[in-house]
């Protein structure tokens, strides 16, 4: 068996398998080591985000096969006949954006109460999940609840190319931001790797 796969983590919750494959281990080490707040929060808002999909799937009596921690993000493996209507695909869409968004009024509301400023970087991190995930892009929430949308009017070809051009629009939009951020900044490489990782996630899957 190689190394690699070795290192990968596996276990069940609730009869569901979960695996955490070394790369994601390896990602989240990297992150963590650079020390900041913001990304401590970023890491663990993020698996509320996840949360708030997975509960929402299992109160629509669709609970995933498998949830699998990747370099590219969090893969959530469903049922290949789920007898869920297009609107609930968009309510489980929705779920992670909202989980954040509660997270954000709670957070912002103890800050107003006590102006706690570790509160205020929390709210921001959740407001800015919230944001990032519903763009239109394929692999994020937003691209999901366009894709589900057009569908609902177009045939799943035309949704599917529609959100492929979507996408692509903003990953670029994106990989511009992020250079003029690199020039005016020398240093801030933070949207080049997330244009970069967004267009990973376009095209490649790992598997457990």
């Amino acid at each position: 068996m190689p190394l690699p796969i070795f290192f990968n983590m596996n276990f069940k919750i609730r009869g569901v398998p979960v695996c955490v494959t070394w790369r994601f281990l390896a990602l989240i080490t990297f992150m963590l080591s650079l020390r900041t707040e913001n990304v401590l929060y970023a890491v663990v808002f993020s698996l509320f985000h996840e949360a708030g999909h997975i509960a929402a799937m299992t109160a629509l009596g669709n609970a995933p096969l498998s949830v699998s921690f990747e370099l590219t993000g969090i893969n959530i493996r469903r049922r290949q006949e789920t007898g869920i209507s297009l609107i609930q695909e968009i309510i489980i869409a929705l779920a992670g954006p909202f989980a954040n968004f509660i997270l954000f009024v709670f957070l912002i509301l103890i800050y107003l109460q006590n102006g706690s400023v570790k509160c205020f970087n929390a709210s921001c991190v959740n407001l800015i999940l919230m944001t990032f995930n519903l763009l239109p892009v394929k692999g994020l929430d937003g691209g999901k609840v366009l894709y589900y949308f057009i569908s609902k009017f177009f045939s799943f070809k035309a949704a599917n190319i529609i959100l492929s051009c979507s996408s692509a629009v903003f990953i670029l939009l994106l990989f511009l931001y992020g250079g003029y951020l690199l020039l005016t900044t020398r240093r801030n490489f933070t949207m080049l790797i997330i244009a970069l990782m967004l267009s990973l996630s376009m095209f490649s899957k790992e598997e457990c």
